[in-house]
């Protein structure tokens, strides 16, 4: 009767082993707990943070417009240079006159000086006029100086600079042409601030809040997703379109996106509800447009995998929600489930041999 009994069990520790070995391995995990929340998608413009129609400070005859459209310009970059002939012989006139005052002046001091070294062999009616003849050259050399800064600045502003970091996108003038102070000659941008101007509807007003997020595509760009965050809310309606305008900070590293593009932001807004969120690789999507993923259950033959039917909600990134069919105590299986048949016997494992990326299985 031992012998049998030993022999019994033997049989079932044998086929417990076959039956682990057979097992399917599979990568696991449970779904995420997420809040629930409605899109609400919007179309904009992006634009940039900083944009200046340059006119010079003068007017006259533009000598040096080497910029084109597309231009790349460093803040303080020349980008256009008027003809300053004038001015620079206005300028060597005013530092010839300094010149001249500021030799009077030494005389003065010399003479000043003379009359203090006599003491009481000059008389003090002499030396006060003599004193006040140095002022007054001083007087004459302060004011000359000061002309002087002036031309040269009037110099200086037959130039046109870069007034920021950016670009040039419209050239207005050439070479040989007649510039005026009150006429645009260059329009410029910075490249590395652009943000996405849109018009909202006034009734999600209270919705969106200063930093919330969204995602944004670009119409021309796409295969891409950038982010947002909401960087300025006008609390002014348009009382013709009823809409109120939102200004969003883009992110956009790879600096794919210029001024002008259309993009359309999407922002989730919470309904107060909690949602399951798993990998896009958990689902099985058929040709009739049904979706369903693999869960495992544990009962007397070990970890068994079930498929169930799920209603998929919004997805992100690598990440998708799941609206109906799935709970977050499930287990649902993330690599594997190519394999897999109904009440398959599975083995969890970290990793798939031979594959990269794994899901981890919660403890």
């Amino acid at each position: 009767m031992a012998l049998l009994s030993a022999c019994f069990i033997g049989v079932l520790l044998e086929a417990e082993s076959v039956h682990s070995e057979n097992a399917i391995p599979v990568v696991a995990l449970k779904p995420t707990v997420v809040e629930g929340a409605s899109p609400l998608h919007f179309t904009g413009t992006v634009t940039s943070r900083r944009f200046a129609a340059l006119s010079p400070y003068v007017d006259g005859l533009v000598i040096s417009a080497d910029v084109d459209e597309g231009h790349v310009a460093r803040r303080g970059e020349v980008l256009l240079v008027l003809d300053a002939t004038l001015a620079k012989l206005r300028f060597a006139e005013a530092r010839a006159r300094l010149d001249e005052a500021q030799a009077r002046l030494g005389d003065a001091q010399r003479l000043r000086a003379e009359a203090e070294k006599l003491g009481q062999n000059i008389s003090q009616s002499t030396l006060l006029s003599r004193m006040s003849e140095e002022r007054i050259e001083a007087a004459v050399v302060a004011r000359l100086m000061a002309e002087l800064k002036f031309q040269a600045e009037l110099i200086e502003r037959h130039t046109v600079r870069a007034p920021f970091d950016g670009v040039v996108v419209d050239k207005l003038t050439e070479v040989g042409e007649w510039a005026e102070s009150a006429r645009p000659v260059l329009e410029f941008l910075a490249a590395d601030q652009l943000r996405l101007d849109i018009q909202v509807p006034q009734d999600y007003y209270p919705m969106i809040r200063h930093q919330s997020s969204a995602l944004v595509r670009v119409d021309a760009l796409p295969h891409e997703q950038f982010t947002g965050q909401v960087m300025a809310i006008v609390p002014a309606s348009d009382p013709d379109g009823r809409t109120f305008l939102i200004r969003l900070h883009l992110n956009d590293p790879s600096h794919e996106i210029i001024a002008g593009m259309s993009a359309v932001a999407r922002f989730g807004v919470s309904d107060g509800k909690n949602a399951v969120e798993i990998p896009r690789d958990a689902v099985v999507r058929y040709p009739d447009g049904s979706t369903s993923v693999w869960v495992i259950e544990e009962n007397g033959n070990g970890q068994q995998a079930y498929e169930r039917q799920v209603v998929l909600g919004e997805a992100y990134g690598d990440m998708v929600k799941v609206t109906q069919g799935l709970d977050h105590l499930m287990v649902v299986v993330v690599r594997g489930n190519e394999m897999l048949d109904e009440g398959a016997v599975v083995r969890l494992v970290d990793r798939l041999p031979g594959r990269s990326g794994a899901g981890d299985m919660p403890k």
